[in-house]
């Protein structure tokens, strides 16, 4: 098994529900105070998303999960060394780790909040009788070079996060995105992959509640390269097969479907487009949402999923190093 240390470099909510009084949440306030964060840090690099500190307490609970792990895993070698980079809450860890392909399991984020779940599940995974995936969990920024010696890993994977480093504010919005896909190139072995997950475009139209939230959801797209352009990104930073197949499987889960979930504060966690909008255009996009549920259910169902059956959810992407 390759440990963790052989691998590292040695130098190296706005939005609140009517019940809880503004800077407070109910779920949250006493496991705040066990986190200690670098706001600085994190301010930095979440220009106009949540608050993922606060919004990781009920981040699992929204449903978020982790879509196409099947594929994901056909493509792991026996023994595999992956990065998940930007690990999140870490819903991808126990998946891979019980694959029994991995042999070495690293998570990387920046909010100390994503992180404090991700280490109880990876603490829960040592724990396991006979489990022989070192799993860590450590905190790392993808804007700087990252702390790890160059070809050591079979796979970086990489899901729902290029809003987070794509930076509308500056001329090139892609070149954090350009530096961290060489970085990417250089830390996997030769004949790595790259696992990216992200939505199109028309698959952001397709979700029911962006549908309430245009403006919001043309800043989000702003913020997504769309597949083609992915591709290219790829494609200039030395990656060849590069392969795109959408998936249908809501990021979700079935939640996804119990569309008055919306109006509470913990489902709303689960997807950034909350934040992204104005205070105006959150209010009449949550009052047209409850008017339409309550006087046009049926119609607002059937458009709801004909849009994702015509798009599908998200989209898979490899790309493997020469």
């Amino acid at each position: 098994m390759q440990n963790m240390t052989e691998l590292v470099t040695p130098s190296t909510s706005r939005l609140i529900d009517e019940d809880v009084k503004p800077g407070q949440n109910a779920e949250t306030t006493a496991d705040l105070s066990s986190i200690v964060t670098d706001q600085l840090r994190v301010s930095a690099e979440e220009v106009d998303f949540e608050d993922y500190l606060r919004a990781s307490f009920s981040y699992d609970k929204a449903g978020r999960r982790a879509v196409c792990v099947d594929q994901v895993v056909e493509k792991l070698p026996q023994g595999a060394a992956v990065l998940d980079a930007g690990c999140g809450t870490g819903n991808y860890m126990t998946a891979l780790v019980n694959s029994g392909k991995c042999s070495t399991y690293i998570g990387i984020d920046i909010n100390e909040g994503m992180l404090y779940h991700a280490k109880q599940k990876a603490t829960q995974l040592r724990a396991v009788e006979n489990q022989s995936c070192d799993v860590t969990v450590i905190a790392a920024t993808l804007l700087e070079e990252l702390p790890f010696e160059d070809n050591v890993f079979d796979m970086v994977l990489f899901n729902q996060v290029l809003p987070h480093v794509c930076d509308i504010r500056v001329f090139d919005k892609l070149k954090y995105i350009n530096k961290m896909m060489s970085e990417f190139q250089r830390i996997l072995k030769p004949g790595g992959y790259i696992s990216l997950n992200t939505c199109s475009h028309e698959q952001l139209s397709a979700v029911w509640y962006n549908n309430a939230l245009p403006e919001a959801t043309e800043m989000l797209k702003k913020r997504t390269p769309d597949v083609e352009d992915v591709k290219e990104i790829l494609g200039n930073a030395g990656f060849s097969d590069i392969t795109a197949v959408r998936d249908d499987k809501p990021l979700l889960g079935k939640e996804f479907w119990k569309y008055e979930t919306c109006f509470t504060e913990s489902y709303r966690n689960g997807d950034a487009i909350w934040t992204m909008a104005s205070d105006e255009e959150y209010s009449k996009g949550m009052m047209t949402m409850k008017y339409a549920l309550r006087e046009e259910r049926e119609t607002f169902d059937t458009i709801a999923r004909a849009g994702i059956e015509k798009s599908g959810c998200t989209t898979q992407m490899f790309g493997r190093k020469a």
